[in-house]
């Protein structure tokens, strides 16, 4: 009340009078107003010279007051006090527009609103008393909207919350860098606390804290968690194969809900299945697997979701896609075989029968120089580039195979070139070699310092002994039952008993031994002879297995026993794992949200299976209305053979890519991702009080609830005075039109004239 008071009567606040200096801002010199107010005042003391005694003192009294009142207004008084340079300081207003501020969870006397309308109107919206205009009498006031980007907005950038993710690091350290050589007072940050993309919020805030300058937060929203119904997580293969059962890993969250609620899974409007759950009591997140077995090929998308529950706060959350390639993606395996023997039959049924593996067979009929040969389970292609010779004729034709078997066939078969062509399938393409014991393999075969000689896991000459058909029982070294070729059960223990009980083999080829740096595996007791050696070399990986009797642990045991194909499927499993294709296309995700941008990338060998880097390589993404465009492709010259290129979609579904090289006519190469409405920005969607609080704490700054906002101004205003950023200059406020110096006038008038009336005087 006194305050009002006072700043009525003297035009100005208290505050102004105590911190202010008068000075008088009137043109007319000091010396003029003196010598005018002399003047006034003889011609005052000239007019009452004649006046009674008694009034007058008073009357001259009055007249001098009145005539310094006047000189007084005349020198157009003011109260200089120094204030902050609004003009040199500035402070930044960060305001977040992702989708969790579209909420309405802000109560107000007209209900509940949306978060980021709420903050508009504490901002802007409030006329004179908003945080905005008030912030704006002390300093500059920048005003930024953000999400995972920021940029510089005005009041019409803060009607809509669509940001699909939340990027308080990158932001604050964008504004630190725009602001950098200015003198920044403070920052307001302006959120609900979310962040689901980019660096720590405490990092954030060290970056304010290494300039000096304070951070204030507002935070809205509702900090306790709403009833909400989440599908959190969704594990599931990227490929699988055709026919094969897919398990989904899903985690979910109840918040508030102890009813039993259904999740669907859902391709396109057809629903795959339907589960019913039942909470589980003590939290609200629960784990469970769904099973299901595709029934298309290629990819699709494909849509899990908790049906809305008409209590729930937030529905944006009850649901996430996920992207299923279904494919035939059996290993393709090449045995070349000089013989129709045993262990040709028994190898081959034993990986043959396993749908992941596709295995041609090339066997050789009749002996050199005029060998027949015969291919089975090979495609036509197949079939026409392995007639009459014993290995395709150029090195991309092998590259169709991951892993290559050599088994009882000399090296004469093959020629100088070829054996060339198979340790360059290994060493550069980073495929799988094998090589089987037979009177006319290692040593005996004629393999010694060849190409493919080099690239196996043991040493052999022209003069080691010749096949022999002794039957033993190999021997386990050392703790290589961990080697993955050998784990044949994921217990230990079991996987000891079936190697212990393993039956014998029957034959073996004599080689030098096992060379620095491979392992050996298996070996013929009271010997030095590897049974089993492995070994990386180059990019991919070699075998040895010198008997060619293994057709022996089958027969031996029940037809139900798997040691045989297990042994062998893993074996070759591990061999091929390196291999890679001539041309490969991958996105740096299967799931985005519109408007993130998609990498993608093509990794391309030539013939020679060197990487490529002057190949012309052409991306056909094609959306969900069927729009098809061609991106160009570049070489990304940090890595040999690697293309990129990038692109923003704008549509929702899936978008299927083509890459192409041209010259090639070989198919290209494809994959696909989706496009979905984020629901990242409704995940555990509460107002993040500790974290923000934190983040202010960090800086000494402070921590407001929104409706708090007009106190955080005025912290802010009262900061800024006494910063050291701060430069003052002299602002002058008028009180020259005081109503107290009119109050004061009319009083001087009045008085003069009563004692005038009283005492006769005209």
């Amino acid at each position: 009340m006194f305050t009002r008071l006072f700043q009525f009567l003297f035009s100005q606040s208290p505050q102004t009078f105590a911190k202010g200096k008068l000075f008088f801002s009137s043109p007319l010199p000091g010396e003029v107003r003196l010598l005018m107010t002399a003047a006034f005042a003889a011609l005052v003391y000239w007019l009452y010279r004649s006046a009674k005694t008694g009034p007058r003192k008073w009357l001259l009294s009055l007249r001098f007051a009145i005539v310094g009142l006047l000189m007084l207004i005349l020198g157009a008084p003011v109260m200089r006090v120094q204030e902050p340079n609004k003009s040199k300081l500035f402070t930044a207003v960060l305001v977040d527009t992702s989708r969790s501020m579209s909420i309405a969870d802000v109560k107000t006397s007209t209900g509940l609103v949306a978060r980021l309308a709420a903050a508009r109107d504490a901002l802007v919206n409030a006329g004179d008393k908003g945080v905005v205009p008030q912030l704006s009498e002390s300093s500059q006031v920048i005003l930024y909207a953000f999400s995972d980007q920021i940029h510089r907005a005005t009041a019409a950038d803060l009607n809509e919350a669509n940001g699909s993710r939340t990027d308080l690091f990158q932001s604050i350290r964008s504004v630190d860098a725009d602001l950098r050589n200015v003198p920044l007072g403070a920052v307001v940050l302006v959120t609900d606390g979310g962040r689901n993309t980019g660096g720590a919020a405490s990092d954030a805030a060290k970056l304010l804290q290494a300039r000096g300058v304070p951070l204030y937060v507002l935070g809205v929203g509702d900090p306790t968690p709403p009833r909400d119904m989440e599908v959190v997580q969704v594990l599931n293969p990227a490929q699988v194969p055709a026919g094969s059962q897919v398990d989904l890993d899903v985690t979910v969250r109840h918040t508030g809900f102890d009813q039993p609620f259904d999740v669907v899974l859902k391709r396109g409007e057809e629903i795959i299945l339907k589960k019913n759950i039942a909470p589980e009591p003590g939290s609200d997140l629960q784990r469970l697997r769904l099973t299901f077995t595709p029934d298309h090929q290629g990819a699709a998308a494909y849509h899990l979701e908790i049906p809305p529950n008409k209590e729930e706060t937030i529905t944006q959350n009850n649901a996430k896609d996920f992207l299923l390639e279904v494919k035939d993606d059996r290993l393709p395996v090449l045995y070349v075989e000089g013989s129709p023997r045993m262990e040709y039959r028994f190898l081959r049924r034993a990986i043959s029968r396993d749908p992941t593996f596709r295995l041609v067979g090339h066997l050789r009929r009749g002996s050199p120089p005029e060998p027949k040969w015969y291919n089975q389970s090979a495609s036509q292609a197949e079939d026409a580039d392995l007639k009459d010779v014993a290995l395709p004729a150029s090195i991309d034709k092998l590259a169709n195979y991951k892993a290559i078997i050599l088994g009882d066939i000399e090296a004469s078969n093959f020629t100088p070139q070829q054996l060339q062509m198979i340790e360059d399938f290994v060493k550069i393409r980073g495929g799988g070699l094998l090589m089987l014991g037979g009177v006319n393999s290692f040593g005996p075969g004629g393999y010694a310092n060849t190409p493919v000689g080099n690239a196996l896991p043991v040493s052999m000459s022209t003069k080691d002994d010749a096949y022999s058909d002794q039957q033993y029982t190999a021997q386990i070294l050392g703790s290589v039952l961990d080697h993955p070729v050998m784990r044949l059960s994921l217990d230990p223990i079991e996987n000891k008993s079936l190697w212990d009980n393993a039956p014998p083999l029957i034959g073996i080829t004599p080689v030098q031994g096992v060379k620095p740096g491979a392992t050996l595996l298996l070996q013929k007791p009271d010997t030095r002879n590897p049974v089993l050696a492995v070994q990386n070399y180059g990019q991919g990986r070699t075998a040895a297995f010198t008997s060619g009797g293994s057709w022996y642990w089958q027969v031996s045991r029940p037809a139900s026993d798997e040691f045989h194909e297990k042994f062998w499927k893993q074996l070759v499993r591990w061999l091929a794992v390196g291999a890679k294709d001539l041309l490969t296309v991958s996105t740096d995700a299967s799931v985005y949200s519109k408007r993130d941008p998609v990498t993608i990338s093509a990794s391309v060998m030539g013939k020679d299976l060197k990487p490529l880097n002057d190949a012309h390589v052409t991306a056909t993404v094609t959306d969900a209305l069927g729009n098809s465009q061609q991106l160009p492709m570049d070489w990304i010259l940090s890595e040999e053979g690697v293309y990129q290129c990038r692109l923003v979609p704008e549509q929702q579904g899936q978008y299927q890519v083509k890459v192409s090289v041209e010259g090639w006519d070989s198919p290209p190469a494809q994959t696909a991702f989706v496009v979905s409405e984020s629901s990242l920005e409704f995940a555990d969607a509460a107002l993040k009080q500790d974290l923000l609080k934190d983040m202010a704490e960090q800086t000494h700054g402070e921590y407001f609830e929104l409706n708090q906002a007009g106190d955080m101004a005025a912290k802010i205003r009262e900061g800024m005075q006494s910063t050291a950023l701060a430069t003052t200059v002299p602002q002058d406020h008028p009180i020259w039109d005081m109503p107290i110096l009119l109050i004061l006038a009319i009083a001087i008038v009045g008085s003069e004239w009563l004692i005038r009336r009283r005492s006769g005087l005209s």
